[in-house]
């Protein structure tokens, strides 16, 4: 492109912009597109008016997202992150924390953390301002995010205060729910002959998922593929069969997770040089 064309498209753009946001308001079947202005022909020839203006659109926003100029260097320099010799999270312990964090059998996430300091892993630093944000609703999940964090809680919400996140952290109210492992039932087995009895018997509706969740996230871990095999054996039954699809997927789901800790520690991660001192 010469510099003759560029200067062209760049002052017509916004009149060309102009033109085309009235045309989508107003709709291609009361207002037709007018013609492009000289530097945008190439792309209005499309024979649908409608295409034409999202084709017309999109090379009028390319343009002057190219043409801006980048802002100003912010003054100062960012502080570096707080050193922290543990290995860094497993990826696939990462990946999970972030579809949990997506709302994906959340019940979890208490254990997540206890895993991820039984093993005495870093936290995900991608994922951090996610939690920060969310244990912003929960003090007592703050509490165990800073912990787990370490110094690089405080100096994130140092660091970025666009965030909202105190540095200091919060202060768990009497009434602030817990966060913590589910208690783990004296006898597991028994606790899986129950959950598949009530599937058997009919009980075992929408209704009742939530209860359920919670008894399948309480079980001890050994007794998961169990309850996977006797729910994946009883019949189809459609009343149920939501709630079914739902307590095997979390039952799977826990026990990923507890195969990727597991894992970690079987072949511990080595801290990368670069893993100190960083802007995270």
């Amino acid at each position: 492109m010469t510099v003759g064309t560029a200067s062209v498209l760049g002052g017509s753009a916004a009149d060309e912009w102009s033109a085309l946001v009235a045309t989508a308001l107003l709709g291609t079947d009361r207002r037709l597109p007018p013609p492009p202005l000289p530097g945008w022909e190439a792309w209005g020839r499309t024979a649908d008016p409608a295409v034409a203006v999202l084709d017309r659109s999109i090379a009028v926003v390319a343009a002057r997202r190219a043409g801006a100029c980048p802002l100003p260097t912010p003054e100062g320099v960012l502080p570096l992150a707080p050193p922290d010799d543990r290995p860094p999270c497993p990826p696939a312990c990462g990946i999970r924390l972030a579809r949990m964090l997506a709302g994906e059998h959340d019940v979890l996430l208490p254990e997540w953390f206890d895993l991820v300091d039984g093993v005495g892993v870093q936290l995900p630093w991608a994922s951090l301002p996610t939690l920060l944000l969310r244990a912003r609703r929960n003090p007592r999940m703050d509490q165990v995010v800073r912990r787990l964090a370490r110094g690089r809680a405080a100096w994130l919400a140092d660091a970025v205060p666009e965030l909202g996140v105190p540095v200091q952290g919060l202060v768990p109210k009497l009434d602030s729910p817990a966060f913590a492992p589910l208690p783990r039932p004296p006898d597991s087995g028994a606790v899986v002959s129950s959950i598949v009895s009530l599937f058997g018997d009919g009980h075992a509706t929408w209704a009742a998922a939530g209860q359920l969740r919670i008894l399948a996230a309480a079980i001890d871990p050994a007794w998961l593929p169990a309850l996977v095999v006797e729910l994946s054996r009883l019949p189809f039954d459609a009343p149920s069969e939501r709630t079914r699809a739902d307590i095997v997927g979390l039952a799977d789901f826990r026990l990923e997770m507890h195969r990727e800790f597991a894992a970690s520690v079987a072949a511990p991660t080595s801290v990368p040089p670069s893993s100190t001192g960083d802007h995270a």
